[in-house]
Order: C-alpha cells, then structure tokens, then sequence
C-alpha cells in the first residue's frame, strides 16, 4: 500500500485543469491521513431512505434554488455524454440529472441519491476534493485516487450560501475517461458559472426584499454581492464580497454603510467597488440621483460629489 501511495502522490504532481496542485494534495491526504489503498475495491454507502430524507431535509433551499440550473446545464452537455450532480457540503449526493442510457452506470459507480463521497471514503474525487478545498476542480482519466474510477471523468464546483459558508458542490460526471479532458476548460467555467447562478439565487431569495448590489465583476465561484437596507447598511454579503472587503461575520452584524466602508480604501479594487455601487444605484432609479442617494443612505450633495470623483456623468 505504501508503495502504490507514493506512486500515486509522484503523478499527481501534473497541474490539473483547475489550477493550483489541488490533485497533488489530495492525494498526499488520502496517503498519509486518510489511509486510503488506492488498489482496494471501493463502492460507495447509500444512506437509506430515512437518513436520505434527514439529509436533504437540510438542504432544501439549495435543491430548489438548483435543480433549475441542474436541467439547464444537462441540457447542455449530455450530447457529450455527461450527467449532473448535487452534494452538500458532506459529498453526499441529494440529486442527479441523468439520461435514462446511464443508469446501470451510475448505480455501478454509487453516482445516485444518498451516496457518500466523502474524500476520507472515496479518496480524490469530484464532489469530496471540491468541498474539502473549496475550490473548482477537474478529475481526468487516472486522477482519481482509487484506481476502481480511473476510467471517471469529473468536475466539480463549490457552492456558497447567502452568509459566505460552504453549501455544497455541483458536479459534472462522465464515465469515458479523457475525452472530455479537450474541453475541461469550457466545461469547468460553464459549471463554475452555474454555480454562481445558484449562489446568487440563494443570496436573492435570504435578502428578499432588501437591495442588492455587485461590488464588481465576478472572478471565481462567488459573485461579490452586498444586500443593504433602506438606510445603505449592509445586511448581507456573498462569499466574495466578504473576501473583498474583509468583513466577518461581526462586521456584518454591526450593519457597515457599504459607502462609507469603500471609503476607507483607496486601492483600485475599491475604487472599482465604489464606481459599480454609485453606477447600480442609477441604474435602479432610472437615473434620478435623490432617489439614488437615499438607497446608498447618503445626501444627493454627497453622491453628486461621488459621481464627480469617479468622473461619472
């Protein structure tokens, strides 16, 4: 066992798809603290029907926000023989969308409600390495820690909630090796952006009711999305948003005016922040600055002023 392990750990030095050595590493966990045989036969554990419904019964909001974006997204990409999976933040799936030609598969490789692919059980894979990095990932022909899903092609995405914590992942899932790998980079970005599209509909539906604006362009899994009251005081913030204005979950609390908090910095990614709120909040109310002013909380002499600073007309 020893032996295969430091094999396995040899190849997966190879940059993956995703970026970084996320591949590299997880397979140093599952060699030296997971104890995983990457020789042993391995088949996934079903939760049963009870303990499926417990589960899942947690993640409610994340299944109805998507399973739209799951049909989406199969309708996409299964002319490339790819089916499309949810988990939650333990790697236990909670739902599938498959063609009917890929059952027996996905019963044969436990890709079906209720599996558990915990990274500590499955070794490197999809869902189990996405949530336990928290980044996107792709798993090509011989990638996967257990050489039983060496033919397994997977990518997969993290989701965050509304409060910037680790929800689940979404996953792309194929059974023909390295034929997908041409197009990994395509396919990742497509999940990626799905993923956002759920997180954003999650974050929409906590604040509803409540403004939300975009900090600026979105890079990555998370889209930096603030959620202010009628005073300008944030009351919510995406996962990126927190990264990008280094707000906990206290600072939240404490309700920061979202102008007066890009204030206190001068570098240009807040520059950037600041333009895009002043030019959402325009947007919002057709252009009328009073209207505009009173929904970022400050006087229409303070956001003329604003306007004039960041050269908007």
């Amino acid at each position: 066992m020893e032996q295969a392990g430091l094999l396995r750990g040899s190849a997966g030095t190879v940059r993956n798809s995703a970026g970084g050595f996320m591949v590299e590493r997880s397979w140093q966990r599952c060699a030296a603290a997971h104890n995983v045989d990457p020789a042993q036969g391995w088949a996934a554990d079903i939760l049963s029907g009870a303990e499926f419904r417990q589960v899942s019964g947690r993640s409610v909001p994340l299944m109805r926000a998507a399973l739209p974006e799951m049909r989406r997204l199969f309708d996409l990409v299964y002319p490339m023989g790819l089916l499309v999976l949810l988990a939650d933040p333990d790697a236990t799936l909670l739902a599938r969308c498959a063609d009917e030609a890929q059952s027996a598969h996905c019963r044969r490789m436990g890709l079906q409600q209720g599996a558990m692919w915990d990274e500590a059980l499955a070794g490197t894979n999809g869902v189990g390495t996405c949530v336990r990095d928290g980044d996107p990932i792709f798993l090509g022909q011989g990638e996967h820690w257990r050489f039983c899903l060496s033919l397994l092609a997977s990518f997969a995405a993290p989701i965050f909630d509304a409060q910037g914590q680790m929800v689940g992942a979404l996953n792309l899932a194929a059974f023909h090796g390295d034929s997908s790998r041409p197009a990994a980079p395509l396919l990742l970005d497509t999940l990626t952006l799905a993923g956002r599209r759920i997180e954003e509909q999650l974050f929409r539906t906590r604040y509803d009711g409540r403004k939300v604006l975009l900090l600026d362009a979105a890079d990555g899994c998370s889209a930096p999305l603030v959620a202010i009251d009628e005073d300008g005081q944030v009351v919510g913030a995406t996962r990126a948003a927190r990264t990008l204005m280094h707000w906990t979950d206290e600072m939240i609390r404490e309700q920061p005016n979202l102008l007066s908090a890009l204030e206190g910095d001068d570098s240009p990614s807040f520059r950037k922040a600041e333009e895009s709120v002043i030019r959402t909040a325009l947007a919002a109310t057709q252009g009328n600055v009073t209207r505009a002013a009173r929904t970022l909380g400050i006087s229409r002499a303070t956001f003329y002023r604003k306007m004039r600073m960041l050269d908007i007309a």
